[in-house]
């Protein structure tokens, strides 16, 4: 699968937790509704979005951009996840992600893709090109590109299922679509 996605990004720095994804505090007030967690993404990092509900999605970013460990600080909660495609964010590009977040984030099908050195790669508004089957980023504002190890093959056929239960729903009677990236 050739996965690509062009869109404006967001910056944040290293290290972002989970916990400046989306508060604690929204988390229980919203459950698992994926709307009402994306009205908060963000709310204490991106200018002016503090206590506006719906503030980041309106400034129409579809990328992150992070630096390291980004989604650190959280086990295994799918809140964070959640609340980024609720707010319509389709990739996070970071120079490293905490382990957990990574494949929660494949599993539930939000694109990701580590990429070092993406931090000083582009900023806030950039608008970013990536193709995560061939691990290229483009940054269209600056006409630069970068290069970065693709995503495996089951990674980009779990994303583009949707989720890791699509997937298996796809191919859980069709063993030979298992793997069907490497064909």
């Amino acid at each position: 699968m050739n996965a690509q996605i062009k869109g404006k990004c967001f910056q944040v720095g290293n290290a972002a937790t989970v916990y400046q994804i989306i508060s604690r505090a929204r988390w229980k007030e919203h459950g698992r509704n994926v709307e009402k967690l994306g009205d908060w993404v963000f709310e204490k990092l991106a200018p002016g979005a503090e206590d506006k509900a719906g503030a980041f999605r309106a400034l129409g970013y579809s990328i992150v951009i992070a630096g390291g460990n980004f989604g650190c600080g959280g086990k295994s909660n799918d809140h964070p996840l959640l609340a980024l495609k609720g707010a319509g964010i389709e990739l996070v590009i970071a120079e490293s992600f905490s382990r957990i977040f990574f494949r929660n984030a494949v599993n539930l099908g939000l694109y990701v893709m580590p990429c070092p050195n993406i931090s000083s790669f582009c900023s806030t508004d950039d608008i970013i090109e990536c193709d995560l089957g061939a691990g290229t980023v483009k940054n269209l504002t600056k006409g630069t590109a970068l290069n970065t190890k693709p995503l495996t093959d089951l990674a980009l056929d779990i994303l583009g299922a949707g989720s890791l239960v699509d997937y298996y729903k796809k191919v859980r009677d069709k063993p030979e679509l298992l793997f069907a990236g490497k064909r």
